[in-house]
């Protein structure tokens, strides 16, 4: 089915007063990412968090993470699991899927047609498909699965559904030796892709950590912004 998102990219300035952060694939665990956000003494008057998308799916917490949306402090991309979430107003059979995967936040919903067209909304408007962040004299990208080579093209807005299948689907680290860097972008990061730690190539990173080590990919932009020029030099 072709699919492309209401909002394909968007851009946020330099945080001027606090400091900003990404994480992986949220997946409902809201108690672990609360927990680690103490850990780092996080300000949620002046920090600010960018997610690598799926907020929903396997975790106790999918329709809580889906509110995270309304914070001011909060921002993600969208994740393949928000788009079988939007897929599943048009056929029945993609809610099936995510009901699959711990699926009882949905399950108890699907009579609630009020709550259902909110998290719709709340996908629709707030979650694009890439984000550009600027940091000091650098850009940082964020997509789901993958990047098209060139970022401008992520930024441009006019990506076919193809293209944009890719960017929530693909798996390049299946591929591992075809992995190559993205150009006009310091780096990218992705979530999607399984990883025991944060997993770094080129200037591209993978940050989907929480089923194979039970933590989150929560980590400082100033650290993808400092490997960056390590890369460029």
């Amino acid at each position: 089915m072709d699919f492309k998102p209401r909002k394909q990219h968007q851009f946020f300035q330099m945080n001027p007063l606090g400091r900003d952060f990404i994480v992986g694939d949220l997946h409902g665990q809201l108690a672990q990412f609360y927990r680690q956000l103490q850990a780092v003494g996080f300000d949620y008057q002046v920090d600010r968090v960018f997610c690598c998308g799926d907020l929903i799916g396997r975790g106790p917490n999918s329709g809580e993470a889906l509110n995270l949306l309304t914070q001011k402090w909060f921002y993600s991309v969208m994740g393949n699991h928000e788009q079988l979430f939007l897929l599943g107003f048009e056929q029945a059979k993609y809610w099936d899927i995510l009901a699959r995967e711990n699926g009882d936040w949905l399950g108890h919903t699907l009579h609630c047609s009020d709550q259902l067209m909110r998290w719709k909304t709340l996908i629709e408007i707030c979650m694009p498909l890439s984000i550009t962040l600027s940091y000091q004299n650098m850009t940082i990208g964020l997509v789901h699965a993958s990047s098209l080579g060139c970022w401008s093209q992520m930024q441009s807005g006019r990506l076919s559904a193809r293209q944009v299948w890719r960017s929530l689907w693909s798996r390049p680290l299946k591929r591992m030796g075809a992995v190559a860097s993205i150009t006009e972008v310091d780096a990218v990061v992705h979530g999607h892709c399984p990883v025991p730690s944060l997993l770094r190539i080129g200037n591209r990173y993978w940050t989907d950590t929480y089923a194979m080590s039970q933590r989150l990919c929560l980590t400082p932009l100033a650290l993808f912004a400092a490997n960056s020029t390590l890369h460029a030099g």
